[in-house]
């Protein structure tokens, strides 16, 4: 029997999660993501996206590709945690009613440089 709490439950997952608005907003995000990242949810909730993101290019790319609601597997990305580069490795999705965008759903490993490389190499 499940006991714990949908919320619970994701705010406590091993695995960082967090939300982004159509306008790359960050709306949600996990304790892991938060810790991961070593920001407060005042630092990191509430903020563009584009102040974590590292390249200009990957975002871009995410948003492109979320923004026509496909899917992203495995998608590797530099992320400026709090003391320093962080290589996240991303599975997201898009929550969508009546085809409109309304928010991501990204679920982020954090992953040593050289796994990041691989992945790197593997998703151009």
């Amino acid at each position: 029997m499940f006991t714990e709490s949908p919320e619970e439950f994701i705010d406590n997952s091993s695995i960082g999660i967090h939300a982004v608005s159509p306008e790359g907003m960050i709306i949600y995000a996990n304790l892991c993501e938060l810790k991961v990242l070593g920001y407060t949810k005042s630092q990191y909730v509430g903020h563009h996206v584009s102040e974590f993101q590292m390249d200009e290019s990957c975002l871009s790319d995410m948003m492109m590709r979320l923004g026509r609601l496909e899917k992203l597997k495995n998608y590797p990305a530099r992320v400026q945690g709090h003391d320093g580069i962080k290589y996240v490795i991303y599975n997201s999705s898009v929550y969508e009613e009546d085809g409109e965008f309304k928010h991501t759903r990204c679920y982020g490993t954090e992953v040593e440089k050289v796994i990041y490389d691989v992945f790197l190499k593997h998703h151009e």
